[in-house]
């Protein structure tokens, strides 16, 4: 163990005293992730995620409820309503289990949803009795600013609560008109059908008005300060993932350089086995990888961006990402004939595989298609994690999804690299 932590930090001494390694990994990084984290910032914090996850529990399950939900839906297309409109993905993170109140009040409460929206039983009896009844909303945003779900629940309400005031205003007036006049009283069923189309043309007129609510955003703040800090949740994990592959994909070229050298061909006749001086290797790499995602997230940091409550779960994702990228660079290394052959490599690896993957915009932006296509990167599935635990201040169970397949695909690329692995 001793020799191979010697080997490691030899290497990043190296590294480091080579000038020309530190733009990369100290300038460039530093620059973009703060210019494109307070851009995204001031162009209204759309560099969030454009789906909302939304619980919600019908506890009536009537025909009115089923409008509710509908009207939902209709007034805010970025709500993802759980479990309704859970997706083949897993979006609502379900895990295939049944969405009961007490879980849906605990993830509400840890953040993992946006909001908890109850419709309570016997709310359609309250809309038709014109009665007051009660919708439970659970929710961690702050009472004094603009909550997109909660305003897109108020403008639905309203339609509803104006449709039922219409109804029993109506209803009271016919009531009224027959005793004035001395008319029998309407049979009770054709009333209520009476009733029951009035509820529905009213629904229908207040529906064709303008909906007054149209947010794209989770958790977007009023203020230019804290747009900025949303701003940063997208570039300082983006712009991490895309140095942490220059910077380890760039060991191509050294190990080539190496071997040419014969510093690796020194190390094997050295009383250490290959073992050891491969595991020193891939010690040197993710080291360098994880120092890029440190320098980067303290920038983040140093402009208050928010980290979530679970720092052990960041960690595990930045480290499973940077296993993932070392793998792939040992599983190439082998079948590179020249340095120019590596650098364009890295280049096209990297500016093909970030953007891919979401590095540089959220995926949720571009076609279902394309998202799909994006998750063959493996900056996907890393920025999937960021976001469960930035936006969504998710835990160690939100992002073990993400971590298991990039996990998996080192394991792979692990063996296929030390399988061919050249040490002369």
């Amino acid at each position: 163990m001793r020799s191979i932590l010697t080997i490691i930090l030899n290497d990043l001494k190296i590294f480091f005293s080579q000038r020309g390694n530190l733009p990369g990994l100290l300038v460039i990084p530093v620059l973009l992730t703060l210019v494109i984290g307070w851009s995204l910032g001031q162009i209204g914090g759309d560099s969030g995620p454009t789906r909302l996850r939304v619980d919600l529990i019908d506890l009536d399950q009537t025909e009115l409820s089923s409008e509710l939900i509908d009207d939902l839906r209709a007034a805010n297309d970025a709500l993802v309503l759980c479990p309704q409109d859970n997706d083949a993905d897993d979006y609502c993170r379900l895990d295939e289990e049944p969405l009961q109140l007490e879980r849906a009040v605990e993830r509400a409460r840890s953040g993992s949803s946006s909001a908890l929206i109850v419709i309570p039983a016997g709310y359609a009896g309250a809309l038709e009795g014109f009665e007051r009844v009660d919708i439970d909303y659970y929710s961690l945003s702050d009472p004094l600013r603009p909550d997109p779900v909660r305003q897109s629940l108020d403008a639905v309400l309203q339609r509803a609560s104006s449709a039922s005031m219409t109804t029993g205003v109506a209803g009271a007036l016919l009531d009224n008109l027959t005793s004035a006049i001395e008319l029998p009283p309407l049979a009770a069923e054709t009333r209520a059908g009476f009733l029951r189309t009035l509820y529905l043309r009213s629904q229908e007129m207040l529906t064709e008005q303008p909906a007054p609510v149209r947010f794209r955003v989770a958790d977007t703040a009023s203020d230019g300060e804290d747009g900025s800090m949303n701003g940063f949740n997208q570039s300082a994990p983006g712009m991490g993932t895309l140095y942490v592959m220059f910077t380890v994909l760039g060991g191509m070229a050294v190990l080539l350089r190496e071997r040419r050298q014969w510093t690796l061909q020194r190390l094997v006749v050295l009383p250490l086995s290959r073992a050891q001086i491969l595991g020193a290797k891939i010690g040197v790499y993710f080291s360098l990888g994880m120092i890029q995602y440190f320098i980067v997230f303290a920038v983040g940091a140093a402009v208050g961006m928010d980290f979530g409550s679970n720092p052990s779960a960041l960690l595990a994702v930045m480290a499973a990402f940077v296993l993932c990228i070392t793998a792939l660079t040992f599983s190439l290394a082998p079948w590179i004939t020249s340095e120019g052959q590596a650098r364009g490599l890295v280049l096209l690896l990297s500016l093909s595989l970030a953007p891919l993957g979401g590095a540089w915009w959220p995926l949720e932006i571009v076609p279902e298609f394309m998202q799909t296509i994006g998750h063959l990167s493996p900056v996907a599935w890393a920025m999937d994690a960021f976001q469960d635990l930035l936006w969504y201040d998710g835990g160690f169970p939100d992002v073990l999804p993400e971590i298991g397949v990039l996990l998996a695909a080192a394991a792979v690329l692990f063996a296929v690299g030390i399988r061919s692995f050249k040490y002369e």
